[in-house]
């Protein structure tokens, strides 16, 4: 080696020693748009925190190389139009738009940037991919593949509550059209079992609980479960609290909310969410949505709460027991 080319090597380590060589550039963070109906409550405490998981573990962490966009309507359906845009001019990489409300604002905004989706029931019937397997399209994510569960919830009232013929829901107003066909299941599997749904309306912004149930109870309702509509389920627990009080069998679909209501059957919402985590980051490393298929839920959790079946005067069934996977005393 040369007198220079040891001279140039010595001058580099010493620069570099003081910090003064050339580095490489700092990543500029991913940038995600977050768009959702609910900022608060039990449900989206779960998801957002299965969410953020999972993108953690695909290494992606706010603050690090991450900076969320979000944007939350705080129940009022109506303005999510408004705040798709916004994330849209935000300039972000992917558009996270978990139920189907959100995932039309985010289609109308653009259909430019990828979206990933985390509890649409059917996205091929909507029209959002033509397949699981192949989406197609720039949508893809998780389905909560709940057009099935809707039947199963209902039987499994109809074998917790003797001669149970009226169901309440309830329903905002304000997603029927983005959820008819949600509602056209549960109306079609309640009348298989030889049921009734008393569609009982509420605005996720600003709940009568109390006047709900009330309403309920005029209607003649025997039982209530979940609207089937996954942007309602923040006001689950609200729900059960008013049930509970005026002694009306409740069912739901989340797991995560162990002891709340009668009993719940549905799939794991936090693993859900963080799996579409996963989803956001392939994308953010160069995956195309088109090509990555839409998955279903992996695993559903039955749990029974003895402890309010007795306050109800109920009698739970052996052969529902059995078959629960949780049994609260």
């Amino acid at each position: 080696m040369s007198r220079i080319s040891i001279r140039r090597r010595q001058l580099l380590l010493a620069l570099t020693a003081l910090g003064l060589a050339r580095v490489a550039p700092a990543q500029v963070p991913a940038r995600v748009g977050w768009l959702s109906l609910h900022s608060t409550g039990m449900y989206n405490e779960v998801t957002s925190r299965g969410f953020v998981k999972g993108l953690r573990e695909a290494g992606y962490e706010e603050g690090r190389n991450l900076v969320f966009v979000k944007r939350s309507a705080d129940g009022n359906v109506r303005e999510l139009g408004a705040l798709a845009h916004e994330i849209v001019q935000a300039r972000v990489d992917v558009i996270f738009a978990p139920a189907k409300p959100m995932v039309d604002a985010a289609w109308y905004a653009s259909i430019k940037i990828p979206t990933v989706i985390a509890t649409v029931t059917d996205p091929v019937a909507v029209q959002y991919a033509d397949s699981l397997a192949r989406p197609g399209k720039h949508i893809t994510g998780v389905t909560t593949a709940s057009a099935e569960l809707i039947g199963k919830r209902l039987q499994l009232l109809a074998e917790l509550v003797p001669g149970l013929k009226r169901v309440g829901t309830f329903i905002d107003e304000g997603l029927l059209a983005s959820c008819e066909e949600e509602m056209l299941l549960m109306d079609k599997a309640a009348a298989k079992l030889g049921l009734s749904i008393v569609r009982l309306s509420v605005s996720a912004g600003h709940v009568d609980y109390e006047g709900a149930m009330k309403q309920a109870l005029s209607a003649r309702v025997q039982a209530v479960i979940t609207v089937p509509m996954t942007t309602n389920l923040d006001i689950t627990d609200k729900v059960a609290v008013y049930a509970s009080k005026l002694r009306i069998p409740f069912i739901h679909d989340v797991p995560q909310f162990a002891g709340v209501g009668l009993a719940s059957y549905g799939p794991d919402f936090e693993d859900i969410f963080r799996r579409a985590g996963h989803y956001v980051a392939r994308i953010l490393k160069g995956g195309k949505p088109a090509e990555m298929a839409i998955e279903e839920p992996r695993q559903f959790k039955l749990i029974v709460n003895l402890k309010a079946a007795k306050q109800l005067g109920i009698v739970v069934p052996q052969s529902v027991l059995l078959r629960a996977d949780e049994v609260i005393q």
